[in-house]
C-alpha cells in the first residue's frame, strides 16, 4: 500500500508541478523574446551576444548586470523590463538548461526523492 500511494504522489507532482513552472517559464520566455533575444538568440544560446545558458548566476546579479549594463550590453530600464520580469527570465533561462538534463530523467521517480 505504502508503495502504492508514494507511486500516486509521484505522478501527481510529476504532473502539476511541471504545469506551474511551464507557467512562470511562459512569462520569462515571452520577456525574453521581447528584451534579450535579439541579442542573445532564441533560448540565450547565444548570437550577437553571449550564450546565457546553462545560467549559473543569481537573480540579483542578473538584475544588476541587466540594470547596469556591461561589456556592450546596454544598461535596461525597469519601464522595459521589470524587477519581476527579470526574475522571471532568470528562471525560463534555467529551465532551458535544465530541459536538456530532464530529457534524460523524464518518467523516472523514485519514492525516496520524495521524502520529507
Amino acid at each position: 500500500m505504502v508503495g502504492r500511494v508514494a507511486a500516486l504522489a509521484c505522478a501527481a507532482t510529476w504532473v502539476a508541478l511541471p504545469m506551474a513552472v511551464r507557467a512562470q517559464d511562459d512569462v520569462g520566455k515571452a520577456a525574453f523574446a521581447r528584451v534579450c533575444q535579439v541579442c542573445h538568440g532564441a533560448e540565450g544560446r547565444g548570437d550577437a551576444a553571449p550564450s546565457l545558458v546553462p545560467l549559473d548566476k543569481q537573480v540579483d546579479e542578473v538584475l544588476g548586470i541587466v540594470r547596469e549594463g556591461v561589456g556592450q550590453m546596454p544598461p535596461i530600464s525597469a519601464e522595459r523590463v521589470s524587477d519581476e520580469e527579470v526574475k522571471r527570465i532568470v528562471d525560463y533561462l534555467k529551465s532551458v538548461k535544465n530541459s536538456q538534463r530532464d530529457a534524460h530523467t523524464e518518467g523516472t521517480c523514485s519514492a525516496s526523492s520524495h521524502a520529507a
